[in-house]
């Protein structure tokens, strides 16, 4: 099981966090915010309380914790202008 975390790269905070089968997503995930990074193009989280953040990708750390791998990716994040509207 493989366990992707969004988190906040001053706070430390996790903004989402998500289980996996495979690694192939986390890892895809990865390289596009690694190739994202001074492209101009805005990324966007949208964190366990349903915000629409903007993010700048800054780094990421893998930790094994007995079964699972944990995928830290850590964003610079700050509340976007504009708000998704999601639906329960």
């Amino acid at each position: 099981m493989y366990k992707l975390q969004f988190c906040n790269a001053f706070t430390q905070e996790i903004l989402r966090e998500t289980k996996y089968d495979k690694v192939d997503v986390i890892q895809s995930l990865i390289e596009s915010s690694q190739k994202n990074v001074g492209s101009g193009l805005d990324s966007f989280i949208i964190d366990n309380e349903l915000r629409t953040l903007r993010a700048e990708y800054v780094t990421h750390s893998m930790i094994h914790q007995g079964n699972e791998t944990v995928y830290k990716l850590f964003f610079k994040v700050k509340l976007s202008e504009v708000q998704a509207k999601i639906t329960k």
